[in-house]
C-alpha cells in the first residue's frame, strides 16, 4: 500500500511522456547537434535521456535514428547513459526510499550521461564508438494511445513489482537485520563494493528491486550502498547489457562496463558523504 501510489504515478507519468512528448524529445536531441555550446548540448542530451521513458531495446532504434541525422557521438553517449540509469517511472517510484534518495538518483542519472558525453567528446572525438549497421530506417508508426501505453506499462512492471514484494516479505521474515547491518553498515567501502557487485545478478527490474532496497535500508543499508546498487543495476542487467553489446564496437563495450561500475561506486561514495554529513 505504501508503494502503490508511487508506482501508479510513475506509470502515468511515463505514459504521458511516451505518447505526447516522445516526438519532442527526439526533435530536441536532433536540434542539439547544431548547438554552438558543446557542454550545454551534452547536459541537455542527458536531461532528455532521463526524461525518455524508453527501455534500452527501445532506446537503441532511437539512437540509430539520431545517428542517421548526424547527431554527434558524444550526444549519443550522454543520452544513452542517462536513459539507462533512470526514467520517469523509476524516478517516481524512488520516492518510496525518501525524497533525498529520489533527488540524488535524478542528479546522478543526469550526471552519468554528462560525464560520459564529456569523456567521449575529449578522448574519442574522432573515433567511431557506435555501430548501427543492423538497424535500418524504420517506417512511421501510428500514434500510440495513452491507455494502451499505460496498460502495456502495467503489464510489464506489475509482475516484477509483485515478485519484489514477495522477496521483500521473505527477506523481512527470515533474514535478521543484523546481517544486513553487518554487510552494508560496518564495512564502509567494502559494503558499497558488495552492493555494486550484488546488483549485477539481482537487478531484473527497477521497480521490482525498490521494495527490497527499502527493506535493506530499514535493516541498516546505507544510502550510499543503495545508490551504488541502483546505478550499477540498470547499467549491467542482462537485457540492457545485451542491447548495448549490439551497438558498441569491440573494446568500447568493455569501457562501457568499467565506466558504469566505476560511476556507481563514485555515486555511492558521494551519496554517503552528502546525506550522512
Amino acid at each position: 500500500m505504501q508503494i502503490l501510489p508511487y508506482w501508479a504515478a510513475g506509470l502515468v507519468a511515463g505514459s504521458v511522456i511516451s505518447v505526447f512528448l516522445s516526438g519532442k524529445i527526439t526533435d530536441g536531441v536532433t536540434a542539439l547537434a547544431t548547438g554552438r555550446f558543446r557542454f550545454a548540448a551534452i547536459l541537455a542530451a542527458a536531461v532528455l535521456g532521463v526524461v525518455s521513458p524508453l527501455c534500452m531495446f527501445g532506446t537503441v532504434p532511437v539512437l540509430a535514428a539520431f545517428s542517421r541525422k548526424n547527431v554527434p557521438e558524444h550526444l549519443l553517449a550522454a543520452f544513452m547513459i542517462s536513459s539507462i540509469l533512470l526514467n520517469p517511472n523509476i524516478f517516481m517510484l524512488s520516492f518510496v526510499l525518501g525524497t533525498d534518495i529520489a533527488v540524488a538518483r535524478l542528479v546522478f542519472g543526469i550526471l552519468g550521461g554528462v560525464i560520459a558525453g564529456v569523456l567521449v567528446s575529449v578522448f574519442y572525438k574522432n573515433k567511431t564508438l557506435f555501430s548501427f549497421e543492423s538497424f535500418g530506417e524504420t517506417k512511421g508508426k501510428k500514434k500510440k494511445l495513452f491507455f494502451l501505453d499505460l496498460f502495456k506499462a502495467f503489464r510489464i512492471t506489475a509482475p516484477y513489482l509483485l515478485i519484489g514484494i514477495v522477496i521483500t516479505a521473505l527477506f523481512s521474515r527470515y533474514i535478521p537485520p543484523a546481517w544486513v547491518a553487518g554487510v552494508f553498515g560496518a564495512r564502509y567501502g567494502l559494503g558499497m563494493l558488495f552492493a555494486t557487485s550484488l546488483s549485477i545478478p539481482l537487478y531484473a527490474c527497477g521497480g521490482g528491486v525498490i521494495p527490497l532496497i527499502r527493506a535493506w535500508m530499514f535493516s541498516g543499508m546505507g544510502a550510499g550502498d543503495a545508490m551504488a546498487f541502483m546505478i550499477a543495476g540498470p547499467a549491467t542487467k542482462i537485457t540492457n547489457i545485451s542491447a548495448v553489446k549490439m551497438i558498441f564496437r569491440g573494446k568500447y563495450f568493455i569501457l562501457y562496463v568499467v565506466f558504469c561500475l566505476s560511476f556507481a561506486m563514485l555515486a555511492g561514495f558521494a551519496t554517503s558523504v552528502v546525506l550522512n554529513s
